[in-house]
């Protein structure tokens, strides 16, 4: 398979992160393709085999080179050691960075909107129902993830817009929050 070949209909689902090595920010693509993953690192795709034999991992590229590989994961900081290579890596799943970004109260409005476009997964609370700052409303599926979007601030649900099985635009009003 020649890197960044690969068919779209062999492809598995792809996952978009951004990895933070030296204070550098690089996109991230990986898909699954059978056995091999196809990683997308900035504009270079790598073809590579995860193999695990004995309690050890190896990484085979495409070409037939191999490295012993250990990962450690910490958090979303990853300590990656590819032969006599140590890498500190931080991976970001981009939705939960915007809102890491977002205000931490309800603002005026108490409308709860959608990060990005995606298909409504779960509706997890009723009308009427009372939450604490980070209880999960609801859960968008977006990027082929699933992504709980937790409350801004302690509040009672006073209305849904969405319902589960919904497809939303990027900024469609999902429910509203009123402020308790």
């Amino acid at each position: 398979m020649a890197a960044g070949g690969a068919s779209r209909s062999n492809a598995g689902a792809r996952l978009i992160f951004n990895a933070r090595y030296r204070d550098e920010e690089i996109p991230l693509e990986v898909e699954r393709h059978g056995s091999t993953y196809r990683v997308k690192l900035g504009e270079r795709w790598i073809a590579a085999d995860m193999i695990t034999a004995g309690g050890l991992r190896s990484l085979r590229l495409e070409d037939g080179t191999q490295f012993l590989l250990a990962h450690h994961r910490e958090g979303s900081t990853h300590q990656i050691t590819i032969g006599a290579s140590r890498l500190d890596i931080e991976i970001v799943d981009p939705l939960a960075l915007r809102r890491k970004r977002g205000d931490d109260h309800l603002g005026d409005s108490g409308i709860i909107k959608a990060l990005m476009p995606g298909r409504i997964a779960r509706v997890l609370v009723e009308k009427g129902t009372e939450v604490r700052r980070g209880a999960g409303l609801l859960v968008l599926e977006a990027m082929k993830m699933e992504n709980e979007i937790p409350a801004p601030a302690d509040g009672v649900v006073d209305e849904i817009f969405v319902k589960a099985g919904e497809t939303v635009e990027g900024g469609a009003d999902l429910l509203h929050l009123r402020a308790i």
